[in-house]
């Protein structure tokens, strides 16, 4: 069992990261592990975390979307926790994989505070009227946990100024505010407790490296299903189509049946964010199809993009190249019908004994 356990650990480290980007939600690791009403098992739980990955993963479409989960200092030497857990959680901590307060720290607090400086979905047990945008309750259901968007669900609060510039950590060790990559990876938020940006880890104030350009990360579904992500940029534009001339552009050719590699372009939609606005151009053949919404629980609106015009995508925005095959925000799920993943789970090697999942 011990084996079996370490394997789902292993896995579920694999879809955790601080790294805005790359994250679908945020999440309170203690309180989330702690939920034993959601499947009747143990108090505490670290193989618990890996329900709320799957539970993203299925409200997603996406089975490599992560998880940005916050901690605090005293999860790592909680009892309710095996000895095996709390070295996992040491390992993350070390690793830059979750974040972790000090001691006692404000963690629900910094959860908000993460989603409302990125714009990523903060998941909870319950309503949170403080929540700053969009929030996923979680609850039980057959197989695993469910995430449903809460009712008041709608804009995020427009990108603060501390998330367009690139921080430094006096730490040198700290794995939360490491140089930026050269591949245009995300950075973990600043915490701004009185305004001035600081640490969450070490509470030191940071130093101001230099500007970042705005990056919003996007996929392509297929039928509801994630087949290719990017990142659309202030940088450069990003070109997606059946099969474009540019060497950076989004290639889903290999993706497509019969009848949409006829209708898709091989350079068939321009994405670029200008002025903290996304915007997309269509120069395809065939045309595309925006398809619109000012929050997650408003009926969808299609308009038609005119060739070479640009046209701004809100967050909750998707753009049609065919029907089914669609681009939009990755941390936003798609308008209509639940989206689809492949069904793989992170805890298809967990023992069952570990946890009492729910009866399907």
């Amino acid at each position: 069992m011990r084996f079996e356990t370490s394997r789902a650990l292993d896995a579920i480290e694999q879809r955790l990261t601080t790294d805005p980007l790359s994250a679908g939600a945020v999440v309170d690791l203690t309180d989330a592990a702690r939920s034993a009403d959601l499947d009747g098992g143990r108090p505490a739980a670290l193989l618990r975390l890996g329900q709320f990955v799957d539970a993203l993963s299925r409200q997603l479409g996406d089975d490599g979307i992560g998880l940005y989960a916050v901690a605090e200092r005293g999860a790592m030497s909680d009892t309710d926790f095996t000895s095996n857990e709390r070295m996992v959680l040491r390992r993350w901590s070390d690793d830059g994989l979750i974040e972790v307060l000090p001691a006692g720290g404000p963690v629900a607090a910094r959860v908000l505070e993460v989603s409302g400086l990125t714009g990523l979905p903060a998941i909870a047990r319950r309503s949170e009227p403080s929540a700053p945008g969009p929030l996923y309750l979680a609850r039980s259901s057959a197989g695993g946990i469910a995430l449903n968007l809460a009712p008041a669900t709608g804009l995020s609060p427009r990108p603060h100024p501390a998330t367009g510039r690139i921080w430094r950590c006096p730490q040198p060790s700290c794995p939360s505010f490491r140089p930026p990559s050269a591949s245009g990876t995300g950075q973990s938020p600043p915490a701004l407790p009185s305004g001035a940006p600081v640490c969450p880890r070490h509470g030191d104030r940071l130093s101001d490296v230099g500007a970042r350009p705005w990056l919003v990360p996007m996929v392509v579904r297929i039928d509801g299903s994630v087949c290719a992500r990017f990142v659309a940029s202030s940088a450069r534009r990003v070109v997606v189509g059946r099969s474009p001339d540019d060497r950076d552009g989004v290639t889903i050719g290999s993706w497509l049946d019969d009848e949409a590699t006829r209708r898709v372009s091989r350079t068939h939609l321009y994405f670029e964010a200008r002025e903290g606005m996304l915007m997309v151009t269509d120069v395809s053949t065939n045309g595309a199809v925006a398809v619109t919404r000012s929050s997650a629980a408003q009926p969808p609106r299609r308009v038609n993009l005119t060739r070479d015009q640009p046209f701004v995508i809100g967050e909750w925005d998707e753009v049609e190249l065919h029907p089914g095959v669609t681009v939009g925000r990755a941390d936003r799920p798609p308008s209509g019908t639940p989206a689809a993943s492949s069904g793989s789970s992170v805890l298809q090697d967990a023992p069952t004994v570990a946890m009492r999942l729910p009866r399907s």
